[in-house]
């Protein structure tokens, strides 16, 4: 399995602060791990053929034309995500014992209600108008890793990057720094100087981290272990507010339209932290203005990276469910591409402590950023076999083709962004979702459900005539200009998302229902570095896996 290396605060900060977009902004706004209720949960949501519940209608619109009644319900839910990492000095170091990490989160995916209204006709035997809001993806993740560090430091590649910045102290101190876009990647560096992660030395533009020392001869180094701890959080959710139109065609057709309005609301926050195991081993020397010195010792200190981004668009998507027999169930639904504008802000902040009791703490200035993200259109297909009153069984299929993707200006112009969008198109292509449920009636009441998932990457690579991986991170102007093409035929990775389910309905006599699902999702492992490497010194790899896990319980009332 693929192991994707991403240099997470460096690659983050570069992208948000020169207001760039990556494909994996993309990716992180626009996939889909459907939620839903607790009944098209139980299902693994291999709902396209079946519909009647209001957490179906999100896949496919005719869903609310199912059902033989007006409804409400409402779907509480625990989600919890189980992070393992596993830290490493350099890409040729051994994986250190691994690290569990438990976050917990409540959630309300799924809220809503239909109203049916029945009719004389002989073809339109009823039509239904519904409101539901579904949650399309759970961002809840957390990931902490820590080990003894005797080679690199966050605030050892934070000067690296300053010197060779080559700015002069007050350059890098000025109120004009945030403006200037040459130096739109560097809002780290700045802050870090600001509040003294790094301090400048000799007369040189040269910066020193707060946890390096200094030889005789001007040379930077970890003089000892470093206690680092790594953590990465992410927060929030992805949901579709649905306005849906439902029609039943003589029980046999169930047709179904959606204007449905995306909502996102993520947040990223990285953080870094660096404790001197033996601070006798971390000396400093500070030299003040007046030519006065203090000696003390470096302690500890810490970096903050926050992200938050919103997103909002409106879609429409339309869809069929066709009985041919009493028992085979089809189920066709198209989602348009969505006009989604984005919101992002981001700040730098840290703090640093000495032996001798003096600490520092601020922050960088905040960054803000609006562009248009225009996502792919959606493909859904479903086939359903009932056994009668005993149960049935569901398959779906969706496909979603990334390669459409494309940023552009809030003014609507793409030109600003004909690279990013060029380099996305090459590297993206289509995803493959494949969903299977099932469903037994144990009893007059009681329901069993279970499911199972298989999502694909959207992600190509290439590869050249040494067999030589071609990546995204390697596109550059000569393929955008012509220079160079990329060779042969484009490949996926073989990451694979994989998910799975349980549920148990009760409906008893009467409008009263209630349901119960499980769900997880398991993700595949990727390696990530907490900073770049520098000079000739690597930073950490921390192997990481996620496995997200849901409990979900819907009441509602039948009328």
């Amino acid at each position: 399995m693929r192991k994707t290396i991403i240099t997470l605060t460096a690659f983050l900060a570069v992208c948000f602060a020169a207001g760039a977009q990556s494909m994996y902004d993309a990716y992180l706004l626009v996939e889909n791990d459907y939620v839903g209720s607790a009944k098209s949960a139980g299902l693994s949501n291999a709902v396209t053929a079946l519909g009647g519940d209001l957490g179906t209608i999100g896949i496919n619109p005719a869903g609310s034309a199912v059902a033989g009644y007006s409804q409400f319900e409402i779907t509480p839910s625990l989600s919890l995500s189980v992070g393992r990492t596993h830290y490493s000095l350099s890409p040729s170091s051994p994986y250190q014992l691994g690290q569990n990490t438990f976050n917990p989160s409540f959630k309300l995916p799924n809220i809503g209600f239909s109203t049916r209204y029945d009719t004389d006709g002989d073809w339109l035997r009823s039509f239904t108008f519904a409101f539901a809001v579904n949650s399309t993806q759970d961002y809840n993740s957390k990931m902490v890793s820590s080990g003894r560090n005797p080679m690199s430091s966050r605030f050892g590649e934070m000067a690296a990057a300053a010197t060779d910045l080559n700015i002069a102290p007050t350059d890098l101190s000025s109120s004009n720094f945030y403006d200037n876009p040459d130096y739109s990647n560097y809002w780290d560096v700045a802050m870090g100087y600001d509040i003294g992660l790094i301090n400048a030395f000799g007369t040189n533009n040269e910066y020193v981290g707060c946890a390096e020392v200094l030889s005789d001869k001007g040379d930077k180094f970890v003089p000892s272990d470093l206690i680092q701890t790594s953590s990465v959080t992410h927060i929030g959710y992805k949901s579709d507010m649905l306005l849906n139109f439902g029609f039943n065609l003589r029980d046999r057709l169930f047709l179904g339209f959606n204007i449905g309005f995306p909502m996102v609301n993520y947040t990223n926050v990285e953080n870094i932290s660096e404790v001197a195991a033996t601070v006798e081993d971390f000396p400093v020397s500070f030299t003040y203005a007046d030519s006065s010195t203090e000696d003390t010792y470096f302690s500890d200190a810490a970096y903050r990276y926050n992200y938050y981004a919103s997103a909002s668009g409106v879609y429409f998507k339309a869809g069929l469910i066709w009985l041919p027999t009493n028992s085979l169930r089809l189920g066709l639904a198209y989602q348009t591409r969505t006009d989604m504008t984005v919101e992002e802000t981001w700040q730098h902040s840290g703090k640093v402590r000495y032996d001798n009791g003096k600490n520092f703490s601020g922050s960088g200035e905040e960054g803000w950023y609006r562009y248009t993200l225009m996502t792919p259109s959606v493909l859904d297909a479903g086939l359903a076999w009932t056994f009668g009153r005993a149960g049935l069984l569901s398959l779906d299929y969706e496909l979603v083709s990334y390669g459409r993707m494309q940023f552009r200006s809030v003014e609507g112009d793409d030109d600003e962004y004909a690279y990013d969008n060029a380099r996305l198109g090459a590297f993206s292509g289509a995803a493959h979702n494949f969903r299977l449920g099932t469903e037994f009636n144990v009893g007059n009441a009681l329901v069993l459900r279970a499911g199972g998932s298989m999502r694909t990457t959207p992600e190509k690579y290439y590869q050249d005539a040494t067999g030589a991986e071609i990546t995204y991170y390697d596109y550059n102007d000569d393929y955008y200009l012509g220079r160079k093409t990329l060779p042969g035929k484009a490949q996926y990775y073989k990451d694979y998302i994989w998910g799975g389910s349980l549920g148990l309905g009760f409906n008893p006599a009467g409008s009263f229902f209630a349901d119960f699902a499980v769900k997880g999702t398991l993700y595949p492992s990727t390696v990530f570095q907490p900073y770049s490497d520098y000079s000739t010194v690597y930073s950490p790899r921390i192997s990481q896996r996620r496995l997200l896990c849901a409990a979900l319980l819907t009441i509602g009332w039948r009328f």
